[in-house]
């Protein structure tokens, strides 16, 4: 481990006692609390991927995999947020370098992007006016940045490729220029902010926007080279992160909880030791498939070559399977959740909250 990725493993460290001080708050403000925000933006969070000519920490996605993880454990939503925070960044590669580096100038420049293309760009001189409600917008309390995913129109007429596929594009633009609105009200995962906002008629620079992936990146860097198989490997380390965090807390309940029939201490029980071994050699397994998954992906893309289907359905495949164990372990799991039954003022935090998986 270089110097440079130690000091970001140390600044991540160090961000553990803000979050455990403040993630009880984002349950009530449904989004990140400010505390936490700002000490994102003072470890430079929102550039972490990025190059070094950004103002970016140009961590490779492998290391940047364990970052999210970590910081997940510490709190799931906050895990979220860092997670999206850190990797929208790389489906800008479609603007020019001199966009990039006016977005990027300060290490406040966070960016909120909706999920789908509901809205509506109207091309007119010089770039577009665009229209509509944009949902799944995590983060958008603190960005500074919008991408409002649009089909494209010309006039009434939504426009439609040489295949007859509709256009679409995501249109960048300042916050101020949306209406964040309070529609998050979820079960878990409340303090992500994954709330949407309302764009009415706001004019976009033509070369605000950006076709996402599959179209021809502006920059060099292999960040921005990524194929779409990248989002799905950015998520499933928070569910990781989560999971890990409910059996960290569970074995250290069973130090002090007494089992109910033979009375002996919980760490002693053979089942429970199993249980517990098993979640955790399944959740420590599905994370090596991914990145060993990712790997493979990645060196292709740093090669400069194109990423074979097979390469990109084994990273979507370990994904997938990752995040049901994740979920499994942490969540479904009946021998668990036996084991940490009992009064629920004994129960730490983290096996309280396992439900911070589901979203509604």
């Amino acid at each position: 481990m270089n110097n440079k990725i130690e000091q970001i493993w140390e600044r991540t460290h160090a961000l553990r006692p803000t979050i455990e001080a403040h993630r009880g708050e984002g349950d009530g403000l449904h989004h990140l609390p400010d505390a936490i925000a700002r000490a994102f933006v003072e470890a430079n969070v929102y550039r972490l991927l990025l190059p070094h000519e950004f103002g970016g920490e140009d961590v490779d996605p492998l290391t940047y995999y364990d970052l999210v993880e970590e910081v997940s454990s510490y709190d799931g939503s906050a895990g979220w947020n860092y997670s999206i925070g850190s990797s929208t960044p790389v489906i800008l590669g479609d603007l020019s370098p001199i966009r990039l580096g006016a977005i990027f100038v300060s290490p406040d420049s966070c960016i909120a992007a909706s999920a789908s293309p509901p809205g509506q760009a109207v091309e007119v001189e010089g770039g577009y006016r665009v229209k509509g409600r944009f949902a799944w917008a995590s983060g958008v309390h603190q960005e500074r940045w919008v991408v409002a995913n649009c089909f494209v129109f010309d006039g009434d007429q939504m426009r439609k490729s040489a295949v007859g596929t509709p256009v679409a594009l995501g249109l960048v633009m300042p916050k101020q220029d949306c209406n964040v609105l309070d529609t998050w009200h979820v079960l878990g995962m409340r303090g992500t902010g994954s709330t949407e906002f309302e764009v009415d008629g706001a004019f976009v620079p033509k070369d605000m926007a950006i076709r996402f992936f599959g179209a021809d990146s502006q920059h060099p860097h292999p960040i921005f080279h990524l194929p779409p198989t990248y989002f799905g490997y950015n998520h499933v380390s928070v569910m990781n992160g989560i999971a890990r965090s409910a059996l960290d807390g569970l074995k250290s309940l069973a130090n002090t909880k007494t089992a109910a029939i033979t009375r002996t201490d919980l760490r002693d029980e053979p089942q429970a030791q199993y249980a517990v071994a098993k979640a955790e050699a399944m959740i420590e397994a599905n994370g090596l498939a991914v990145k060993e998954s990712f790997r493979a992906l990645w060196a292709k893309v740093v090669a400069g070559e194109a990423v074979p289907l097979a390469t990109r359905a084994r990273l979507r495949r370990s994904v997938a399977h990752a995040a049901d164990c994740a979920i499994d372990r942490g969540c479904r799991d009946r021998r668990l959740s036996r084991f940490a039954a009992g009064c629920a003022c004994s129960v730490p935090p983290a096996i309280r909250a396992r439900p911070t998986f589901l979203k509604s």
